[in-house]
């Protein structure tokens, strides 16, 4: 009987991985017949039965129902993943085709809109990309409309082409020259600085120079203070949420519910993927498997991930969230492709 990890070498390592790679192609369960078919008689169905039975023992595998076939656990798929070369890449033909895509994107916004797409449409699951967070960009130009009802429209553009555009309420009035002169005045004075910079440093002005600058301040500090109470900043560009229902695994459909659910608060949703990418893996992609992440709906899910830097140096992220069971390989190389080709194309 296995007891823990490092007994798994040998007959043992080469069949647990044969099973998985089995499983993600037939998403039924495995027999030990199967396995012998697949290594040519090399090992009988009794010894591959046996060393199965160790496996399920050691809590790599189960045996669901009466079925003579086992599926492999969330651990088999760790160490499957774990296995698995950094170093994979796309095969040409895919990698020619997500620069086709992306190619003749006119905006940041188009070119990660087209992202999302590519992600959900190679890995057959939802694709994710979430824009740098606002209050660690750094600041192009920014414009002031009155929308009137005592609502403002704030249009900012950061160095990197990322547009946000939000709505304030303010209870004072604002006439649009008075919006227009602030616009300026922050792109003059704050041209380069993060919003986090120009907040504190509009708080200092506040207190130094209240009587020259009082109603604009009182402005720009109520859009700032909306930005540091805000849950959900960034702009998230999912696609691919129908993919979930080709899914086998998913017949019931109680874990798309709970999944569809947290797509739409979207605060869960970047909360979790911030979670992934800070985790402790040196890896450029960060995988984190079913209960890894720490939340009962997320059981049934893997999510992988990757950061990309924009030419500010702020940081967004991009990825997949998919079945269990997927195919690793392909996903995982690309997401660090797209990763990696998002950056790039945001700082040309």
């Amino acid at each position: 009987m296995l007891t823990n990890d490092d007994e798994l070498s040998g007959r043992k390592k080469d069949i647990l991985q044969l099973l998985v790679q089995t499983y993600i192609s037939r998403g039924e369960p495995i027999g030990s017949k199967t396995l012998s078919g697949t290594l040519a008689g090399r090992l009988s169905p009794a010894t591959i039965r046996n060393t199965m039975a160790e496996l399920e023992d050691a809590g790599y595998l189960t045996h669901p129902h009466t079925s003579a076939g086992r599926v492999p656990s969330e651990k088999a798929f760790r160490f499957y993943v774990d296995l698995l070369p950094e170093s994979t890449r796309l095969d040409k033909a895919a990698e020619r085709r997500i620069v086709q895509v992306l190619e003749d994107s006119d905006t940041v916004e188009e070119l990660m809109s087209r992202t999302s797409f590519l992600l959900s449409d190679i890995s057959k699951s939802i694709g994710i990309v979430i824009a740098p967070p606002l209050a660690t960009t750094q600041l192009k130009h920014i414009e002031f409309l009155d929308l009137g009802d005592g609502k403002i429209l704030v249009i900012f553009v950061s160095t990197s082409g990322v547009v946000q555009r939000k709505v304030i309420r303010l209870k004072e009035h604002y006439h649009q020259t008075e919006l227009d002169r602030a616009g300026r005045f922050l792109v003059e004075r704050f041209s380069d600085r993060t919003l986090t910079e120009i907040r504190n440093e509009l708080l200092r002005m506040m207190e130094a120079e209240r009587t020259i600058y009082d109603r604009m301040l009182r402005l720009l500090c109520m859009w700032n203070d909306t930005l540091e109470g805000e849950t959900e900043p960034e702009s998230i560009y999912v696609q691919g949420t129908v993919n979930m229902l080709d899914h086998a695994e998913f017949a019931n459909l109680g874990p798309l519910r709970e999944l569809f659910r947290m797509l739409e608060e979207k605060g869960r949703l970047v909360k979790i993927l911030n979670e992934c990418i800070a985790s402790n893996s040196s890896s450029s992609v960060k995988i984190a498997i079913g209960s890894e992440m720490g939340i009962p709906s997320m059981r049934e899910f893997t999510v992988v991930t990757s950061s990309y830097v924009a030419k500010d140096r702020t940081l967004g992220f991009l990825g997949i969230i998919g079945p269990v069971r997927m195919q690793y390989d392909r996903v995982i190389s690309t997401v660090g492709y797209l990763g990696r080709l998002v950056g790039q194309r945001i700082n040309t």
